[in-house]
């Protein structure tokens, strides 16, 4: 069955309303594909992809907190269990990432670098809302297709700040909010455990708390978590904190070789410069 090229070319309308137009293309695609043998590598380009993690952050009355877990994923394979999530931006912003590491890890050190210049150039302090206008603008040029969701949390003259921003460029003010695969779980601690003026130590303890909720619920979060204390005296670091929950890892197998195993064919003594 050869399908009609209207439906194949078709694109989206101009309504107000959601519009689902590309549905029918979408399908009559999949149809086309599985008469052509190419089905299963349709479904491999359309299908969704994880984020696999949970970052968090909420903001307290001297300042923010922000935090994730460690575990980068490659499909279903972690990929590294000591990854960083909270990213630098100014000596008073950072940014938790939930996305694509290359992206993310990128776009942090291109918006670093931009409020680093501003800083030197007029001799003022970045704001936390720069920051993110400058985020906004850089993600919505790609419409999505650069996989960065951040959660920005600062302190700057203007006051404490926390914002989430999303990969198609809209960001929102927040007291507290989490990100990732993991947030569901983790979004359910804060919102009952959150509330406003909240001292240090009781916000960094919800913070833990979200975090743990979302690695117990969520397979692709996990190993450890870190968490960052911004406030108008500094920055405090948690790092590589592991849950009760989580098992210790022990490396079996270690093999000892026996120096005499390998012969020596030559040796040769070079003088260094």
């Amino acid at each position: 069955m050869e399908e009609s090229p209207e439906l194949l070319n078709k694109s989206v309308g101009g309504l107000a309303e959601f519009d689902f137009s590309l549905c029918e293309r979408n399908h009559a695609l999949k149809r086309q594909m599985d008469g052509e043998g190419f089905g299963k590598l349709f479904e491999n380009m359309t299908k969704m992809t994880s984020s696999g993690t949970t970052i968090v952050g909420a903001i307290f009355q001297d300042g923010v907190v922000l935090g994730g877990d460690s575990r980068s994923t490659q499909g279903n394979i972690i990929a590294n269990k000591k990854a960083m999530k909270v990213h630098y931006l100014t000596d008073r912003i950072y940014a938790s990432g939930a996305g694509g590491s290359a992206d993310l890890e990128k776009v942090s050190q291109i918006v670093s670098a931009e409020l680093r210049l501003f800083e030197l150039n007029s001799g003022l302090q970045a704001r936390v809302v720069m920051a993110v206008r400058r985020l906004r603008q850089y993600l919505f040029k790609y419409m999505g297709h650069v996989s960065c969701y951040y959660l920005v949390g600062g302190v700057d003259p203007t006051g404490s700040h926390l914002f989430t921003v999303k990969a198609s460029g809209n960001a929102l003010r927040k007291a507290v909010e989490a990100e990732g695969s993991g947030s569901y779980c983790a979004v359910a601690e804060l919102e009952n455990g959150f509330k406003p003026n909240m001292t240090e130590g009781e916000c960094v303890a919800l913070i833990k708390k979200g975090i743990e909720a979302g690695m117990r619920g969520d397979n692709m979060s996990g190993n450890s978590y870190n968490i960052m204390v911004i406030t108008a005296k500094g920055l405090k670091k948690e790092l590589g904190i592991k849950p009760s929950f989580a098992k210790e890892e022990k490396i079996e197998n270690q093999f000892k070789f026996n120096a005499e195993s390998l012969t020596v064919l030559s040796k040769r003594v070079q003088a260094a410069l």
